[in-house]
C-alpha cells in the first residue's frame, strides 16, 4: 500500500514516514503512537468540537468512527473528522483500510516511552497507564468500523464524572458508510439484506 495522498486541509499537520499524524495521536520525546489518542488532545477536540486529524472545527456535516460496541453504547468514544479527513484516514489507518488483522499487543505503555509510564515530573506526555480499551483490545481481533454521518446541530457529548468520553449518536444518521467489514460482518449483511428483499 502506498502513501495516500494527503488533503488540503491536513497540509499543515506534521508528518512521520510520509503520514499525517492525527491531532489527537499520543506523541512523546518526538515520537508518535499512530493509532493511541492523547487523552488531553480528544478531551479538547471533544469540547472545541475539533476534526481528530486536522485540529480544525468542524463542519455542519463531520462524520464519527462507530463500531458495533459503540452503537450499544449510544455513543462514538472518538472526537468527529472532517469527510476529506475520513477518506484520508480510511487509507492511512492499517485498522481502517483493513490491512491489520488485529489490534496491537498491550497498550501504549507497553512501547512508549521506553515500555513503562513516563517518570519526569516535568514532562508534558499525557497519563500513559493503559485503560479498559487498552485492555479489552490488546493483540485482538480488529474491529468493524462504520462512518456515521451526523450534522453539527446534533453533536452532544457523553460524559462521565464530567468528562467528555463520547459524541452521542442520534438515532437517524443522515449517512453511514461502511470503513472496514469482516468476513462474518458481511455475511450478516447480505443475509439482512436477502430476508429484507423477502419482505417487499
Amino acid at each position: 500500500m502506498g502513501v495516500p495522498a494527503i488533503p488540503q486541509m491536513c497540509a499543515h499537520r506534521p508528518r512521520r514516514g510520509g503520514l499525517v499524524v492525527p491531532y489527537v495521536s499520543f506523541e512523546h520525546n518526538d515520537a508518535v503512537a499512530f493509532g493511541a489518542l492523547d487523552p488531553r488532545k480528544r478531551t479538547r477536540a471533544f469540547n472545541s468540537r475539533l476534526c481528530q486529524v486536522c485540529e480544525r472545527p468542524l463542519h455542519e456535516r463531520f462524520y464519527v468512527l462507530v463500531r458495533p460496541q459503540d452503537v450499544s453504547a449510544g455513543y462514538a468514544p472518538e472526537p468527529g473528522l472532517h469527510p476529506p479527513c475520513l477518506l484520508y484516514s480510511e487509507r492511512a489507518c492499517p485498522m481502517l483500510a483493513g490491512s491489520a488483522a488485529t489490534y496491537r499487543q498491550g497498550g501504549v505503555i507497553t512501547r512508549h516511552p521506553a515500555g513503562r509510564a513516563c517518570d519526569d515530573p516535568d514532562c508534558s506526555c499525557p497519563v500513559t497507564a493503559p485503560s479498559q480499551e487498552d485492555d479489552r483490545r490488546s493483540g485482538s481481533e480488529a474491529d468493524d468500523w462504520d462512518a456515521w454521518m451526523l450534522p453539527l446541530t446534533d453533536y452532544r457529548l457523553r460524559s462521565s464524572g464530567g468528562e467528555p468520553v463520547g459524541i452521542d449518536l442520534p438515532s437517524r444518521p443522515l449517512r453511514i458508510r461502511r470503513v472496514r467489514v469482516s468476513p462474518a460482518r458481511e455475511r450478516a449483511l447480505a443475509l439482512i439484506a436477502a430476508l429484507q428483499e423477502l419482505d417487499l
